[in-house]
């Protein structure tokens, strides 16, 4: 401990101890000439004898120093100043190395956190994510979760520490005043929050009692909720709020970013009524049906073993149960699998792996520059070497230069990690994907791994060039010879390629992916000038509109309000909005055999008049509904596609035949319409179709509609027109998803199915890295060449003075250049045949060997790499030879 205090005292006051030391040494030395000139000795011969007494100074002063720091880190230090003043310098080099690998670090510590977000964070606050699992059960008329199923899940199954229900029920919100809101809280198990080691902020958890018969109502808010609605009003707890016009007393308020299992307002406890407690199957997100059950996994299970012992339950279950659970099987999750989607580890592991494949280029790069940097400075080198540094001095001067660069590119690659999460998490958003995207030291620590590596993965090259390096060839003559050096032209060839081939396998997969993307955003939809079409969905609160009377007299206003806008041509409602949700039903057509039980149902779209005007359909046959058939009283009658036309009545005329949907009335078909897409998320292919009047089918008290306007001027000029009239029309209704009928057919990942909801970030982002890798690869192909260039000038000069044309060295250096991109472009494209086929689940209408993207990728890489190469090609087509070879 004090040699280590004697240590820390040198560095706190180094020059005042290096000239004390210098003092006493001096004082030493005169003391000792003082005495031999007392002997009789002459005092100039005394000076010259008390040196030679005292030997080596500088020796001396490393003995002393010795004592006070460790020799190795005065060394280290000393190769960092040397660093530093090389580096300042050399600013061009300096800087353009310190940002390629910034970016190149910071993009993959970037993608290295996204990644460990979707597959193992799991939800914000939650404690252990990775022991939860989230259990559906899927069945014959749909999913999600039967509450007597999972009673005996949660009695019988011995892999799980706990259980807890989560089930939805829309309800009308008011606090009290005239305002009320439509909401969907969440309804969950007593021991929810306990399960997920979560505690309300304020105010207290619910408990068991609290979901019991006739306990009083009682609420959780939401941190965001209380914070929007109540103004983080400290008095909260203990509040009286209204669900559908009955009390409830608000009791908690969870921590800020704490959303379960989706994004909620509100959580209350499970209402355990008789119908909850009744077998009849499943029903989606409504009584007696549940959104999903979770369970927090016993130590040393496993989920394999939950999912084993599920089933074998679900099997007694069904023997015990055949009406209500035959064929019903329960889905285990993890988060990922759940929330993201059974190819999340291939979708997000290839987005790292973009990452390193950017590294790696960035790698190649560098070690390109440092090895002309280092090539450029043979003389120093060798004349250190010469007068005693030894190899090994050289490369560790080599080691700190790289490693200072990477310091201080980690430290800006940290802030590109900051950004580009918080990019990430803004630009991906979703309230049905709830996941924690804290950068914590966990991801410093891999950003400051990778820096390090990087800085020896380029080190590496100009390190073997010194371990090489002979002290006598570098003085006897230039560094600059009249050739190459062989094994210095194929490193430098074999980084190049290297680039080139990882370029080339981002480019096809990012080609792949953006083909997918426009695949489904831009589909035929069979919708004419959607851009032209204002469109909103409209959310009714059921204690006002209680009846379809009520609510069908609320839609009359609404149009009459809505078609009195100048600039709006056509008005038209529906239940679903062009791409949306088809609502398919079992069907009977009249002369037929009921269809058999498993058949594929069809979608049946309530209309108002002027649907097909407004959407652009035309007519095949027949006519449109008119204002007599949408009347709750008017005739039954119904309009088909021509996909069910050519279906169900192939080579027939469709006109006049009768059909009901699920016992239905009889319905007459009037018309045949062209083909709108409606159902099919990826928009690949149109669905037979079954139109009814809107006011003969009204959209039910918890499903919401849509309306449709066509204008006949811009849509902005209308819009706040339209959103005036909607929200005077009632302030109680909730307008949604307003904007154009183009602009609802955008990505969206909520509508998606969970296998493709992820390939809007991953067409994003797949282009982004392509182009990067590009850049940098052409960065780096322009390096080589130019130091090509600048080795070979005397080359250039003597092939120059034999004859050769300007046009033949510019042929030479192209050639030279181009020659890594071709064997390059051959390994990337081959490389790109089997990444391409992992990407098999995520491609839509395109195939993973597209020939037009494996054809496009290695045209734009060479177009880029020929411009790369231009520069030092007329650099070397302007060597004088007169002025290279003046010194030969």
């Amino acid at each position: 401990m004090r040699r280590l205090i004697q240590r820390l005292r040198y560095w706190t006051g180094r020059k005042r101890t290096e000239r004390e030391l210098a003092e006493e040494m001096e004082l030493h030395r005169a003391m000792r000439q003082e005495e031999l000139e007392r002997s009789g000795m002459p005092g100039k011969e005394a000076g010259h004898a008390s040196r030679r007494a005292m030997g080596n100074v500088s020796v001396a002063r490393e003995d002393a120093r010795a004592i006070w720091i460790w020799p190795w880190l005065e060394g280290l230090f000393s190769d960092l100043r040397f660093a530093l003043r090389g580096l300042r310098r050399d600013r061009a080099f300096a800087l353009a190395a310190i940002a390629m690998l910034a970016l190149a670090v910071g993009l993959n510590a970037t993608m290295f956190t996204v990644m460990n977000t979707m597959l193992f964070r799991g939800f914000p606050l939650v404690q252990e994510n990775d022991r939860l699992v989230y259990i559906q059960e899927q069945g014959p008329s749909g999913c999600c979760m039967s509450y007597p199923d999972f009673e005996v899940w949660r009695s019988q199954a011995q892999a799980f520490e706990g259980m807890a229900f989560i089930a939805e029920r829309p309800v009308t919100f008011s606090d009290g005043g005239e305002s009320s809101i439509r909401i969907v809280p969440f309804t969950v198990s007593a021991n929810t929050f306990e399960l997920l080691g979560v505690q309300p902020m304020l105010g207290r958890d619910f408990v068991s009692a609290d979901e019991g018969p006739g306990a009083a109502p009682v609420a959780i808010l939401n941190y965001r909720f209380w914070e929007s609605r109540f103004g983080k009003r400290d008095d909260i707890i203990g509040s009286t709020v209204y669900f559908d016009r009955a009390p409830a007393t608000i009791i908690g308020v969870m921590p800020d970013g704490f959303d379960f299992p989706t994004q909620s307002d509100i959580w209350m406890p499970l209402a355990h009524t008789p119908e909850l407690h009744q077998r009849s199957g499943l029903a989606i997100f409504e009584d007696p049906g549940g959104f999903l059950a979770f369970g927090r996994l016993r130590d040393g299970a496993d989920l394999d073993e939950a999912r084993a012992e599920l089933e074998t339950i679900n099997r007694s279950l069904e023997a015990e149960y055949p009406e209500t659970n035959r064929r019903v099987v329960p889905t285990v999750k993890t988060h990922s699998q759940f929330f993201v989607g059974q190819d999340a580890p291939m979708i997000y592991g290839l987005l790292w792996a973009a990452g390193w494949f950017i590294l790696l280029i960035a790698c190649a790069n560098l070690a390109n520059l440092v090895l002309a940097r280092t090539v450029g400075r043979w003389r120093e080198f060798s004349t250190r070497i010469a007068l005693g540094a030894g190899s090994g001095r050289m490369i560790r001067r080599i080691l700190v230069e790289s490693l200072t660069i990477a310091i201080v590119a980690g430290a800006l690659g940290w802030w590109i990690v900051n950004w580009g999460v918080r990019g990430w998490a803004a630009a991906t958003a979703s309230p049905y994907q709830i996941l924690d995207h804290t950068v914590d030291s966990g991801r410093l620590a891999y950003l400051v791994a990778i820096s390090v590596a990087a800085a020896i993965m380029f080190s590496l090259a100009p390190v073997g060039r010194v371990l090489r390096l002979g002290v006598n060839g570098p003085l006897r003559g230039d560094a600059r010879g009249v050739t190459r050096d062989p094994r210095g032209k194929r490193l430098a060839a074999v980084t190049v390629a290297t680039q080139m081939a990882l370029a080339v396998v981002l480019l096809s997969g990012a080609g792949v992916l953006v083909r997918s993307l426009f695949n489904i955003v831009g589909a035929e939809t069979g919708v004419r000038d959607p851009e032209n079409i204002v469109v909103g969905t409209l959310r009714l609160p059921p204690d006002r509109y209680p009846s379809p009377e009520s609510r069908l007299a609320y839609f009359d206003r609404l149009e009459a309000q809505l078609t009195s806008i100048p600039g709006i041509d056509a008005e038209a409602l529906a239940v679903s909005l062009p791409v949306g949700n088809r609502y398919p039903r079992a069907i009977e057509i009249e002369g037929r055999p009921s269809p058999p039980d498993g058949s594929e149902p069809v979608g049946l779209l309530a209309v108002g008049p002027d649907y097909f005007r407004v959407v652009g359909a035309s007519a095949i046959s027949g006519r449109d509904f008119n204002n007599g058939d949408d009347r709750p009283e008017g005739l039954p009658v119904a309009i088909v596609n021509q996909r069910f036309a050519a279906d169900f009545w192939p080579g027939e005329q469709a006109l006049g035949k009768r059909l009901r949907a699920e016992d239905g009335e009889w319905r007459i078909v009037v018309g045949v319409v062209s083909n709108i897409m409606q159902g099919d998320p990826l928009r690949q292919q149109f669905y037979p179709l079954i139109y009814v009047p809107f006011r003969q089918e009204p959209p039910p008290n918890q499903r919401p509609a849509s309306f449709l306007v066509r204008t006949g001027v811009p849509p902005d000029q209308v819009m706040q027109v339209v959103r005036a009239e909607v929200e005077q029309s009632d302030s109680g209704v909730t307008l949604q998803d307003f904007a154009t009928l183009k602009a609802s057919f955008a990505f969206n990942r909520d509508r998606m199915p969970l296998a493709h909801a992820e390939l809007g970030k991953n067409a994003a982002m797949a282009p982004i890295f392509a182009a990067i890798a590009l850049l940098l690869a052409a960065i780096g192909l322009y390096a080589v060449v130019a130091h090509s260039i600048n080795q070979r000038r005397k080359e250039i000069g003597v092939r120059m003075a034999l004859g050769a044309a300007a046009q033949d060295i510019r042929r030479m250096v192209l050639g030279d250049g181009m020659l890594p991109v071709a064997i390059g472009t051959i390994l990337g494209l081959a490389a790109s045949l089997a990444v391409n086929r992992v990407l098999q689940s995520q491609l839509v209408g395109v195939s993973p060997n597209d020939p037009l993207t494996m054809a496009g990728a290695p045209v734009v890489l060479i177009l880029v790499a020929l411009l790369a190469c231009q520069i030092p090609a007329r650099r070397a087509m302007k060597v004088d030879p007169t002025v290279v070879l003046r010194n030969d």
